[in-house]
């Protein structure tokens, strides 16, 4: 890898940390706000209306994106095509989904139903508006300009969300947040974003169909995924109430903020680093195994943190009505330690353009998703997060066995890179659970004293291994802060 590649590399990998990292922080923050200003059951009811969102988005994008961003030369036409395109299934989609609201509202017993999914699904017409220029920030990789609109749009949505709560406005805020952070984010890359589309006269639907062998796949692989991935939430709001749907989605998202920061800030600048490596197949393993193995020196640690801490953070973070999240929080830990693993899966089978084999990974997750909620539903919500839990670790032994034989990556090879650093974290974090035989009751030390104690532990055990990727992170970290403070 080249070094002006590889300082490239480096500052949008910075960026696009701290993009998703800023993203979760906020999320924490004005969630922590609104949960003692808006009932249990509205976070529940606005979390089943997200499923039909996700979904909307998924499919207005149609894989296009993806398509755009692998190309080495986009023509205009061939933006201007994809912008219209996105425009239009979203219309589409919101026009189907507005007539179908008071079914939702019919189905859940909840009249309120129909008028805040009206509402709610406007967010997915806004965000198509931004697609194409989202594409270009990924495109040239400028994750600076990308993280500050976002950031942007989050803490002017939020601050929203909490006037409306405060004023009594109930769920209609939490609503009202996700649809102007669309709006804003869209708003914004229209200002800070150069490219404009040409009159909707220059749409030429062959781009559509040329690009879309790969694109559908990729459609069909994140719509599959997606539905099955938020099918739970739906099923529990119908089999057992709007809280449990809350304290599940909670559950879910205490273990995403983490895990989403590492995953996704990874993926952002896995997919076009690996398009930059002209050095063959050898090159391309080499590379992917660095990230690998940086997912893991993260990912591990902050998943025993999850284990040991959920009681603390629980206890700080939420209302007392949310206790039942804790050991919803400690099992899925497990599981969501292997997704950025699964991310980096997907990233590797794009550029090698196997759309088709990422697609049948994903069939074979969500059967066994699918297989496991059908099981353990019955026993209720534990037994099913159970369920949840352990398909995450199934998924990426298949996943990464199916995907590692396109640059000749072997499980054994996969589990010699990520199994040293789950051992070191089990050993550096499991023994601070003693701490809570000792009688102390205080939270806040509950919490900072085993996050400070299995932190350096861990640190000084890879120290002591002569781990290289401790160095390696440690040097990449100054070079992003070097780089960005001298404004490149």
């Amino acid at each position: 890898m080249s070094q002006p590649l590889k300082r490239k590399t480096g500052l949008a990998l910075f960026w696009s940390f701290v993009d998703k990292g800023g993203q979760q922080v906020i999320q924490f923050v004005f969630f922590y706000i609104l949960a003692r200003l808006v009932l249990k059951e509205d976070f529940g009811i606005v979390g089943i209306l997200a499923v039909f969102t996700a979904v909307a988005n998924i499919l207005q994008e149609s894989g296009f994106s993806s398509a755009l961003i692998r190309k080495k030369r986009v023509l205009q036409e061939e933006y201007t095509s994809v912008f219209y395109f996105n425009i239009i299934v979203s219309l589409s989609i919101y026009i189907v989904f507005f007539a179908c609201a008071p079914l939702i509202s019919q189905f859940y017993g909840k009249p309120i139903l129909t008028n805040l999914s009206r509402v709610i699904f406007l967010s997915f017409v806004f965000s198509s508006f931004g697609i194409v220029q989202n594409v270009h920030l990924i495109r040239e990789m400028n994750f600076k300009t990308n993280t500050r609109i976002t950031l942007l749009a989050g803490v002017l949505s939020g601050a929203i969300a909490i006037t409306m709560a405060y004023n009594g406005m109930g769920v209609w805020s939490l609503v009202m947040q996700l649809v102007f952070q669309n709006f804003l984010r869209s708003t914004f890359l229209w200002i800070f974003v150069g490219w404009r589309p040409a009159m909707i006269k220059n749409f030429v639907f062959g781009h559509i169909k040329e690009m879309s062998p790969y694109s559908l796949k990729l459609l069909a692989t994140a719509l599959l995924n997606q539905i099955c991935n938020n099918i739970a939430p739906l099923i529990i709001g119908k089999k057992f109430d709007f809280t449990q749907v809350a304290s599940y989605s909670q559950g879910v998202k205490l273990n995403t903020i983490p895990q989403s920061i590492i995953s996704d800030g990874i993926k952002s600048v896995a997919y076009p680093l690996l398009t930059n490596i002209d050095g063959g197949e050898e090159e391309e393993k080499k590379v992917f195994r660095k990230v690998v193995r940086i997912a893991a020196f993260i990912s591990f640690p902050v998943a025993m943190m999850l284990i040991v801490l959920a009681d603390p953070i629980v206890s700080i973070y939420l209302p007392p009505e949310w206790k039942d999240v804790i050991p919803l929080v400690q099992i899925l830990a497990i599981g969501s330690a292997f997704y950025p693993f699964y991310v980096l899966i997907g990233s590797l089978l794009q550029f090698k353009g196997k759309s088709g084999l990422l697609l049948n990974i994903e069939i074979i997750r969500n059967t066994f998703l699918l297989s496991a909620i059908v099981f353990c539903l019955s026993y209720g919500v534990t037994a099913l997060v159970v369920g949840v839990s352990a398909v995450g670790l199934l998924s990426f032994l298949c996943g990464i066995y199916i995907a590692g034989r396109t640059i000749s990556y072997t499980l054994k090879e996969v589990i010699t890179d990520i199994a040293p650093y789950m051992v070191i974290a089990g050993a550096a974090f499991l023994p601070t659970l003693l701490l809570h035989q000792t009688g102390l009751e205080n939270k806040y030390l509950l919490f900072f004293i085993p996050l400070i104690t299995g932190s350096c532990l861990y640190l000084l055990i890879v120290k002591l291994f002569g781990s290289v990727i401790l160095e390696e992170t440690i040097n990449f970290v100054k070079q992003s802060f070097k780089r960005t403070n001298a404004g490149e």
